[in-house]
């Protein structure tokens, strides 16, 4: 147990974690060998709840172990507006989305893992996301968990124009090489004319003499 204390980083984490066995029939059962590493374990979670969304998360949830103790507490737990999916369904007490499982960033730690939350979104998306924590952080500057998060994720951002921007450089030299078909038609053509004319000229000249 201490060791999954110790692992557990996010809500999907401590889940894995400390319930691996129900997580593991869990992702038996949406057609899925589980791995027997918890790490590996709550990876393929991870990955599932990107592409289920709310429904498998829902079901996930359902195996938190500390499922009653939350459920007692129900009436006295809050909620607000998630900055990922925009659902007023961010428990601020237990800290993730009950509707898209977006956890926000907890310390020094687990960036690996809140950033990881971020891989199935795409450029225009996190833009979105980026200018709402930073409107949050404005409005809260003594926060310095909310600055770190604000400074990850434009980091990410970063990265990625910095790899678009690669990409965009080494396009137009696979393109150079490529001729279209219209291209080709018209190199044909041309071929095709001057063998005539040499034809033609070959003719007369042996006319000629």
């Amino acid at each position: 147990m201490k060791q999954a204390h110790q692992l557990a980083q996010n809500k999907i984490d401590y889940i894995v974690f400390h319930n691996p066995k129900k997580v593991s029939e869990l992702l038996y059962n949406q057609g899925f060998d589980p791995p027997k590493d918890p790490l590996g374990l709550a990876s393929a979670i991870k990955e599932l709840s990107r592409k289920k969304g709310k429904k498998f998360i829902e079901e996930l949830v359902q195996l938190h172990p500390d499922k009653g103790t939350i459920l007692s507490l129900n009436k006295f737990q809050t909620t607000s507006s998630c900055g990922a999916c925009k659902n007023d369904a961010y428990n601020d007490d237990g800290d993730y989305c009950s509707n898209c499982g977006h956890s926000n960033y907890m310390g020094s730690g687990d960036e690996d893992s809140f950033l990881s939350q971020f891989e199935s979104y795409s450029d225009g998306a996190l833009e979105k996301y980026y200018r709402g924590i930073v409107r949050k952080s404005n409005t809260d500057p003594e926060n310095t968990t909310l600055a770190q998060e604000v400074q990850m994720v434009w980091n990410e951002i970063r990265q990625r124009k910095e790899k678009n921007n690669k990409t965009e450089k080494t396009e137009p030299k696979s393109k150079q090489q490529l001729i279209s078909r219209d291209e080709l038609i018209l190199l044909g053509i041309v071929f095709f004319a001057g063998t005539l004319v040499g034809h033609g000229l070959k003719f007369n000249f042996n006319n000629g003499k």
